[in-house]
């Protein structure tokens, strides 16, 4: 972002004549006063959607301040210009833009009609008055000097940042606002982060000291003594206070620096905020000590879930960049303008979630577990610092009270951000989850980011919720990249490990899978696991398709039916409307059976010598180890009807829908290919699906078949490896009063042999 700051007031910099023009104390005070005095009035209710003849839909609640024209697209000394060049959305789809004034609880960082809600129980919100946001967005033709589209104070402004006023003296006395923007210093501002640590450990309770394993680091834990010039890594007992960093090292730039500069400031802010230790793997771990070092990593839940806070390094691409406003590492400047009566004009800056999004750190894998993890998080930015724990999210350059609510489990009662301020990013278990959305919703589409508002309290979150959390987990872990493919489970471990109080719920080898009753019977582990392993298939975009052809690398040393076995982004949505973790909840929630089957299972060692067929709790007892990586299904139902035959249905994300066997298909390959190939493959016999899952859903009559796709290993052609997967939709169930008549809706046939998959 260019640097627009500006010391010098108004009157001293040369504006442009339109500039002059200009009166934004003046706008400023006046779109409040008129906000305040239509506040509750359906006069500017947001929920009232318009759209223009193309097709775009458009709000008209904003007040106009200024029509810029084409100037902000064109060279310019004026020091305002910039100002507002600098904070322009979407500048290189548009070249006219407007300044649009807008309620600040309007913004992305309010839940509107929560908040509105909620201010009408709170005694304490009702002393609280709206502030002024504005924004430079795009001027369309086609939208009202007023309007603006749908999205951009969801999604584009907070990429650029609003603007708000800083004044001298208030014209509310001593009445406080909703939001502000806070001006901030070239250094950190320590002493914001000091009241948020504080905050945190006095309200929120033991919710921001979970600990997923209680199991304590016997051997190996090293602490790096802060205080110690120069510092010292020693190891300690475990129970001592410490902070931790998560960062990226690099691509070996910092290989001979004994203390690089990310870690050296984390060393002064750890310091700063009165702790005398610090873990950092690469300087705690003993890199020569094989055993040591793997018993470390395997128990990186217990080290970032007990650390008092994190630091998160996710500015530069390697450790050596520092932590922008501490020591000698400068942040980005925020964009700011003095005006003539000396107040100054704040850019919000770019929302720190943003930044945290686009950059290096968040593609990589191993740095997803350490976030995850962590109960507390202090992360560095380029331009400031954002904070997240497990009840509240915020950061530096937002001056907004942090309203909190009551909430309580089994064992304390402690406070909760309230459920209409801005959420975080760093998913917990559930993912962000909770009954909000509703015991029996579906969630049909994936998402990159989703605006989440609040935190689910502990008493809120569902089985449901675990499992979604898990799925979303999978994809978001399967986006980031390894040095070494083959570490995949190895830098997902800890987030399995937060699912270890669920005793019911087993991840093999990367699987999710339901080791209690299904339906209320026996055999769980056999049935989701079926299910599982058939549901999930590469997608690296949001939009859904009926066939998927992805290029992916197989990652050989782990089998080819789990996600880590392979390299790309893993979907576990299929259209129009399944979700994996929607259905396996349904199964585990029902009462009474239902029409339901899964293949003959076995999991069996590489040598063939014990294998384990798939039943309940106690098969997943047997293969808790991991050591079984054989797929075997015995006598199995194998596809028989392959051409794939176009139907009248369809959707605005994809008009080309086909039916196998007369059943409406979703394809998912993790290898390229066209459907015509998909079709020459099975009848040729060089590819066959293999029925892993067929059954009902629970809610309604329709119902699912899901298939694995395989190809044979050429290297040992009595075993095949998965390459894909099939979806087919099962029409009008009910009338089915048994397995063999939802048999009779299945284009397959039982083959007397069994199937090996590696």
């Amino acid at each position: 972002m260019e640097d627009t700051q500006q010391q010098s007031p108004e009157h001293d910099l040369k504006l442009c004549a339109e500039c002059q023009k200009l009166d934004l104390d003046a706008c400023f005070k006046t779109s409040t006063n008129f906000f305040q005095r239509v506040s509750g009035s359906s006069q500017l209710l947001s929920d009232n959607l318009h759209k223009t003849l193309n097709g775009t839909f458009f709000y008209n609640d904003a007040i106009p301040i200024h029509k810029f024209g084409s100037r902000l697209a064109e060279h310019t000394d004026c020091p305002m210009c910039l100002f507002f060049q600098s904070l322009r959305i979407q500048p290189h789809e548009h070249k006219h833009h407007k300044l649009l004034a807008f309620r600040s609880s309007h913004s992305w960082l309010f839940r509107a009609d929560r908040l509105q809600n909620i201010a009408e129980e709170v005694e304490d919100l009702k002393t609280f008055k709206d502030s002024v946001l504005m924004a430079v967005v795009p001027d369309i033709q086609e939208i009202p000097l007023n309007g603006y589209v749908y999205n951009w104070l969801d999604c584009d402004v907070p990429r650029t940042g609003g603007i708000c006023l800083s004044q001298i003296e208030s014209d509310d006395g001593n009445d406080k606002v909703l939001l502000s923007a806070r001006e901030l210093d070239t250094k950190f501002d320590i002493d914001q982060v000091r009241f948020w640590l504080h905050l945190c450990q006095q309200s929120h309770g033991s919710a921001c000291r979970q600990r997923a394993s209680q199991e304590p680091v016997k051997k190996g834990f090293r602490l790096i003594d802060c205080t110690q010039h120069p510092p010292i890594v020693k190891e300690q007992e475990w129970g001592v206070p410490y902070a931790s960093l998560s960062y990226v090292w690099g691509d070996g730039a910092t290989e001979g620096e004994a203390w690089p500069k990310t870690v050296v400031d984390a060393m002064e802010v750890t310091r700063s905020l009165g702790l005398q230790h610090l873990w950092v793997d690469r300087c705690c771990i003993d890199q020569t000590n094989a055993e040591e070092r793997s018993y470390v990593i395997s128990r990186m839940t217990s080290i970032y879930e007990g650390a008092e806070f994190t630091i998160i390094a996710t500015a530069g691409e390697d450790a050596h960049h520092g932590l922008p406003g501490v020591g000698s590492t400068p942040r980005i400047p925020q964009p700011k303008i003095r005006l003539k009566s000396g107040n100054t004009l704040l850019s919000l800056l770019r929302d720190p979630r943003q930044d945290i999004l686009e950059s290096k750190y968040y593609t990589r894998g191993w740095t997803y577990q350490e976030s995850v993890l962590s109960n507390r998080r202090i992360v560095f930015t380029d331009s400031q610092v954002y904070w997240e724990c497990n009840c509240m999210a915020t950061h530096e350059s937002i001056s907004m009270t942090l309203f909190h609510k009551y909430t309580s489990d089994q064992t304390e009662q402690h406070t909760v951000m309230e459920d209409f301020m801005l959420s975080g990013i760093f998913k917990s278990g559930s993912h962000g989850g909770s009954s909000r959305e509703g015991d029996n919703s579906i969630i049909s589409d994936d998402k990159a980011y989703r605006l989440d508002y609040g935190f689910p309290t502990h008493q809120e979150i569902t089985i449901g919720d675990q499992l979604r959390g898990l799925d979303e987990h999978i994809r978001e872990f399967s986006r980031r990249k390894l040095s070494f493919e083959r570490d995949a489970l190895l830098a997902f471990k800890g987030i399995v490990g937060l699912y270890a109080p669920i005793p019911q719920l087993c991840v093999y080898l990367g699987i999710p899978t339901w080791k209690g009753d299904i339906l209320g019977a026996a055999g769980g582990f056999q049935l989701s696991f079926a299910l599982s392993a058939s549901s999930w298939y590469h997608r690296a975009g949001p939009t859904h398709h009926m066939f998927v052809s992805e290029s992916c690398r197989r990652n050989t040393n782990l089998p080819s039916w789990t996600w880590a076995g392979w390299t790309g982004t893993v979907t576990w949505r299929a259209p129009p409307d399944a979700e994996h973790a929607a259905y396996l909840r349904d199964l585990v929630l029902a009462p009474s059976a239902s029409l339901i089957w899964a293949a003959e299972i076995s999991l069996n060692r590489p040598d063939r010598r014990r294998p384990t067929q798939l039943m309940g709790s106690r098969s997943a007892r047997a293969v808790a180890d991991e050591s079984a990586t054989l797929l075997e299904v015995k006598d199995p139902f194998v596809l028989n009807s392959w051409d794939r035959e176009a139907t009248s249905e369809k959707a605005d994300w994809d008009e080309k829908w086909y039916r196998v066997g007369r059943r409406l298909s979703c394809i998912g390959m993790s290898v390229a290919m066209t459907g015509e190939e998909w079709t020459r493959l099975h009848a040729s016999g060089e590819v066959i699906s293999v029925l892993m899952f067929a059954g009902r859903y629970v809610h309604v009559e329709h119902g699912t078949a899901r298939f694995l796709t395989l190809r044979r290993v050429q290297s040992v052609p009595e075993r095949w490896e998965r390459i894909g997967t099939l979806y087919l939709i099962l029409p009008f169930l009910g009338k089915c009063q048994n397995v063999a008549g939802m048999f009779g809706k299945l284009p397959a046939k039982k083959e007397k042999w069994t199937v090996v998959i590696q």
